[in-house]
């Protein structure tokens, strides 16, 4: 009984498996089949996107055609044969050259010696400036007081005889005696006295004068140019006259320089600085001389 039961069971067992497998069955096709549906659908929509997508570019007809890139393999590089063997002779060492001696270059000759330039004496020092030396006529002395004239009671002419040959009148020789005393009319001259004030004047106007006449001839100083190239140097003295008005009315060398172009040069400045400054009034002299020493130094 029990195995009869046993066998019921299997039997039923498998004819649930069977009824099962045969149910199975048509769902495993239904889905293989819409699987490949699906799959197709899929393959022809992205054909048909693939071709509206797709254009063949239009080459203009004078574009350069395209570049075609070709891979090219490489080619077979031949092996390279041996060299063949060479034998390379050992080196032999090279004796290191005796140095040679040296010898020293005989020291340089000293530099002759710079010639010593001698030099030049300084100039000598300018003598001090000496104010014009003006010689003025020495004042007439004071004149002496007259003495008063005793008179003297002139003797009777004598009557001469007259000659026969000229029976002129004499002529009376007592009138030219009496008319002859008032001669004392000379003591006029003697306010004179006071004359020592005109040279006084004169000494005080003098030195704005020959500062004047200093300065005149200094314009019109001219250094000669044979004795510059040759740096003469010294001093003249030129002693000079002049008139009220200041002409130059003579000159000369009063004292040589030593060098004749200056000398030369003094008098002629003299000349060409006519007319110099009047003199003042309170000079009272109608011609004025004058002593000068003129100067020639190189600065």
């Amino acid at each position: 009984m029990s195995a009869a039961s046993d066998h019921g069971a299997a039997d039923w067992f498998a004819a649930t498996a069977a009824a099962t497998a045969d149910d199975e069955r048509p769902a495993r096709g239904i889905a293989r089949w819409g699987g490949s549906l699906a799959l197709a659908l899929g393959v022809h929509a992205a054909a048909g996107v693939a071709m509206v997508a797709w254009h063949v570019p239009v080459m203009p007809a004078d574009a350069d055609p395209p570049a075609v890139l070709l891979d090219l393999a490489p080619l077979p590089t031949p092996q390279p044969e041996p060299a063949p063997a060479i034998d390379i002779p050992v080196p032999q060492p090279v004796p290191e050259p005796m140095p040679e001696p040296v010898t020293e270059p005989p020291p340089p000759e000293p530099p002759p010696p710079e010639p010593v330039v001698e030099q030049p004496p300084p100039p000598p020092e300018p003598p001090p400036v000496v104010e014009p030396e003006v010689v003025l006529p020495k004042p007439p002395p004071d004149p002496p007081k007259p003495k008063p004239e005793v008179k003297k009671e002139a003797p009777p002419p004598k009557p001469e005889k007259p000659k026969p040959e000229k029976p002129k009148p004499p002529r009376p020789v007592a009138q030219p005696v009496q008319q002859a005393q008032p001669a004392p009319v000379a003591a006029p001259p003697a306010p004179a006295a006071p004359a020592p004030a005109a040279p006084a004047a004169a000494s005080r106007a003098m030195p704005s004068w020959q500062g004047r006449v200093l300065g005149h001839l200094e314009r019109n100083k001219r250094y000669p140019r044979s004795a510059q190239a040759r740096r003469q140097e010294g001093v003249a003295q030129v002693r000079f006259t002049v008139d009220r008005e200041g002409r130059v009315l003579s000159v000369q060398l009063d004292r040589s320089s030593g060098v004749a172009a200056l000398d030369e040069e003094t008098v002629e400045m003299v000349r060409r600085a006519s007319p110099l400054p009047a003199p003042p009034e309170e000079i009272g002299q109608d011609r004025i001389e004058l002593v000068v020493p003129v100067q020639f130094f190189i600065r």
